[in-house]
C-alpha cells in the first residue's frame, strides 16, 4: 500500500493558504509572536443552503392529493351510513317494529305534553314552545340519530340556562338555541367530544343536584297555586312565604293528588301475584301481572288522559276550581332566521 504524504510549503512572510477553505473569503496568516500584526484576513463567512428548493407546483399537487383522500373518505358508504344511520336501519324495518314504536310514540307523546309545559314555565317562555321544542328535534332525530334510547327534546337544566340568560325573551331564547346548535356542531366535526372526560363525577352530580333544587322551588308556586315570582332561589322561596295565603286549595290538592298516584303506580309496576316460580303461576296470574306491569308503566299517559279530561269538564262548564293554562295556538310557527339584532 502506497501512502501519498502532502507537504505544505510556507512562504517567507509566513502565510499559506489552505485549499479546504477556497470556498471563504477568510484568509489565514500566522505570524511568530505577534498576536495582531500575523493575522490578516475577513471575519466573515458566506453560508448557501444546498438543499432543494420546494416547487409551488408539487404544493398544490400535494393539496390536490390530500383534498381527494379525504372527499373519498367523506362520501364513502361507511362514512354516509355513519353519518345518515337512517340508511342502516329503515331498509331493515317491519310491521312488527311500527307497531311497537306506535305503542312507545303513544306512551311517551302523552308524557312528554304536560312535561315540555313545566319546561316551558321553568324557561319563562309561554307554553307553546315547550311543545315545539319537544317534537321538532325528534323529527330531525330520525335521519341523523345513532341512539334509540337518547331523550330529544327540552330538558329541565337546559330550561333553566335558557330562562337565566334569554330571561323570558323570545327572540333571545331562539337565538340562543341557534348558536348553541351551531357550537355542537363545531365540536362534533372538530372532534372535541372527549373533554366530557376531564369533566368529574362531583362536579356533575353537584351541578345535577343543585338545578333540582332550583326546578322542584320552582315548580311549588304552581303546585300551590300562587304567583311567587324570582330570579334567585333564596328570592323565590322568600315570595312563597309572603305570597303563602293566596294558595289555592283546589289546585294543591290536585297537584298532591297527582304526585302521591305516580308514585303509587310506579310501586304497582313492580309487584307480582302469585308464586314466585313463574312457571308455578297460573294463567290468571300472568294476565294479572301484564297488566299490573302496563298499568304501571304507562302511569305518565293515564294520569294526563285523566286529569286533561276532568280539567276539560270544568272548562266547559265555566266553573274550573283549577288553574288552567289557557288557549294554546294552533298550527306551526313561521320558519324564519333567528332574530340577530
Amino acid at each position: 500500500m502506497k501512502t501519498q504524504i502532502h507537504t505544505i510549503s510556507v512562504p517567507s512572510d509566513g502565510s499559506y493558504d489552505n485549499e479546504a477553505l477556497s470556498c471563504s473569503t477568510l484568509d489565514i496568516s500566522t505570524h511568530n509572536g505577534e498576536p495582531h500584526g500575523g493575522l490578516r484576513g475577513s471575519n466573515e463567512f458566506i453560508l448557501s443552503d444546498s438543499g432543494q428548493k420546494i416547487n409551488s407546483d408539487d404544493q398544490t399537487g400535494q393539496l390536490h392529493l390530500w383534498l381527494q383522500r379525504k372527499a373519498k373518505s367523506a362520501f364513502s358508504e361507511k362514512m354516509i351510513k355513519k353519518r345518515l344511520p337512517i340508511l342502516r336501519w329503515l331498509p331493515q324495518y317491519n310491521s312488527t317494529d311500527a307497531i311497537g314504536d306506535l305503542v312507545a310514540g303513544i306512551t311517551v307523546g302523552l308524557t312528554v305534553i304536560p312535561q315540555a309545559l313545566a319546561y316551558s314555565g321553568i324557561a319563562g317562555l309561554p307554553a307553546a314552545y315547550g311543545l315545539y321544542g319537544s317534537f321538532l328535534g325528534c323529527i330531525v332525530y330520525i335521519v341523523f340519530g345513532s341512539c334509540k334510547d337518547v331523550p330529544m327534546g327540552p330538558t329541565a337544566i337546559a330550561s333553566l340556562l335558557t330562562f337565566q340568560t334569554a330571561g323570558g325573551n323570545v327572540g333571545r331564547a331562539i337565538l340562543l338555541c341557534f348558536l348553541s346548535g351551531v357550537v355542537e356542531l363545531m365540536m362534533g366535526i372538530l372532534g372535541l367530544g372527549f373533554l366530557v372526560d376531564f369533566v368529574s363525577g362531583p362536579v356533575s352530580s353537584g351541578f345535577t343536584s343543585a338545578v333540582s333544587l332550583i326546578i322542584v322551588t320552582s315548580q311549588v308556586k304552581d303546585v300551590l297555586g300562587i304567583s311567587a315570582k324570582g330570579s334567585t332561589f333564596i328570592e323565590i322561596w322568600r315570595n312563597i312565604f309572603n305570597d303563602i295565603h293566596n294558595v289555592q286549595l283546589w289546585d294543591t290538592f290536585l297537584g298532591i293528588t297527582c304526585i302521591a298516584v305516580l308514585l303509587i303506580m310506579r310501586i304497582i309496576a313492580g309487584l307480582k301475584v302469585g308464586p314466585a316460580d313463574d312457571e308455578l303461576k297460573s294463567k290468571n296470574h300472568r294476565i294479572i301481572n301484564k297488566i299490573m306491569w302496563l298499568v304501571g308503566t304507562s302511569r305518565n299517559a293515564i294520569l294526563v288522559v285523566v286529569c286533561g279530561a276532568i280539567g276539560y269538564s270544568f272548562q266547559a262548564s265555566a266553573a274550573a276550581p283549577f288553574k288552567l293554562i289557557g288557549d294554546i295556538p294552533p298550527g306551526m310557527p313561521t320558519f324564519k332566521a333567528p332574530p340577530f339584532r
